[in-house]
C-alpha cells in the first residue's frame, strides 16, 4: 500500500455526554415533582429536584478534525479528560459520535478497556477464535497466529478456563496479544499496558514498536508516557478540553506539552 492511504478521517466531530440526568429521581419523586407543580408549591422543594432534573451537558469532544495516513504511528497526549480516549472509543466503533463523521479503513485492532470484545464466559481459546472472527479472519488464518497469540501471553495453562476466572494481569495480557498478533491494519491502544506488570509492558512497548516501524500498520497510541510516545510514535496529537490544540512531528509536540506541565 501507498503511505498515502487515508486510513482514518474524523470530520468535525464532537460528542456529547449528560451527567446526572432524570434518572436519578426515582418514580414517585418525579410524580410528587409534577404534582408540586401543579399545586405551585414551595419554591425551595422544586428547585432541588430541578436540579436533578436538569441534565448537565458535557462536551468531551468538540468539533475534532483528523486525517490519519497508512503507516502513521500517532500518539494522542493531554491531561484526563480531554478526549483522547473518548477519541478512541468512537475509532473502534464503541461509541458513536453526537455530530460529525468517521471514516476508518481496514481491520481494526484495538486495546481499550481491559477485555474489549472478550466474553467472560467462553474459554481463553474461544475468546482468540471468537476476536479473530470479529476482526474478519479465517479460522485458518487464526490457526496459523494462535500459538504466537498464546505464546506472547503466557496464559497457555489456563487456555481451557473460562476468562472470568482470569486475574486482571492474564485478562490484560491475552487481550493484548490477541489485538497485536492478528495483523491489523489499524491497531489502536490505550495504554492499559500500565496494568501488566513492567517485563510486560515493555514486551507490548517493543511488540508495538516492531508494529509501527513495519510499513503499513496505522497505530494510534493514548498514553501518559511521553518516554513511550516519543519510541513509537512519529506523529503526536495533543488534546485539551475536547479540543485539538497541537498537531505535528512528536519531538516538537512532547516538547511544548512538557514545558506547559512545567509551567
Amino acid at each position: 500500500a501507498m503511505s498515502t492511504d487515508i486510513k482514518i478521517q474524523v470530520e468535525n466531530v464532537s460528542k456529547k455526554y449528560i451527567i446526572g440526568s432524570v434518572a436519578r429521581l426515582n418514580l414517585s419523586d418525579e410524580i410528587a415533582y409534577h404534582l408540586r407543580r401543579l399545586i405551585g408549591v414551595n419554591p425551595d422543594i422544586l428547585s432541588k429536584v430541578d436540579r436533578v432534573i436538569h441534565e448537565r451537558e458535557f462536551w468531551a469532544l468538540n468539533d475534532v478534525s483528523l486525517t490519519i495516513r497508512s503507516g502513521e504511528a500517532v500518539g494522542l497526549i493531554g491531561a484526563n479528560g480531554a478526549g483522547k480516549s473518548t477519541l478512541l472509543k468512537i475509532l473502534s466503533r464503541i461509541t458513536p459520535p453526537t455530530t460529525g463523521r468517521v471514516v476508518v479503513t481496514g481491520r481494526v485492532g484495538t486495546m481499550l478497556e481491559v477485555g474489549t470484545g472478550f466474553h467472560p464466559e467462553l474459554t481463553g481459546r474461544e475468546n482468540i477464535y471468537l476476536n479473530g472472527a470479529i476482526l474478519g479472519m479465517s479460522r485458518k488464518e487464526i490457526d496459523r497466529k494462535f500459538d504466537a497469540i498464546v505464546d506472547f501471553s503466557g496464559v497457555e495453562k489456563f487456555l481451557e478456563t473460562p476468562v472470568k476466572r482470569y486475574s486482571s494481569g492474564m485478562y490484560v495480557r491475552l487481550a493484548f496479544a490477541v489485538a497485536s498478533n492478528l495483523d491489523p491494519d489499524i491497531l489502536i491502544v490505550d495504554e492499559v499496558l500500565a496494568v501488566g506488570d513492567a517485563a510486560f509492558q515493555r514486551k507490548c512497548v517493543e511488540r508495538m514498536k516492531a508494529i509501527a516501524a513495519g510499513s503499513d500498520t496505522t497505530v494510534i497510541f493514548v498514553s501518559h508516557s511521553m518516554a513511550n510516545v516519543r519510541m513509537l510514535c512519529n506523529r503526536c496529537v495533543w488534546f485539551e478540553n475536547g479540543r485539538i490544540i497541537q498537531d505535528g512531528p512528536t519531538q516538537d509536540i512532547c516538547q511544548m506539552y512538557e514545558q506547559k506541565q512545567l509551567n
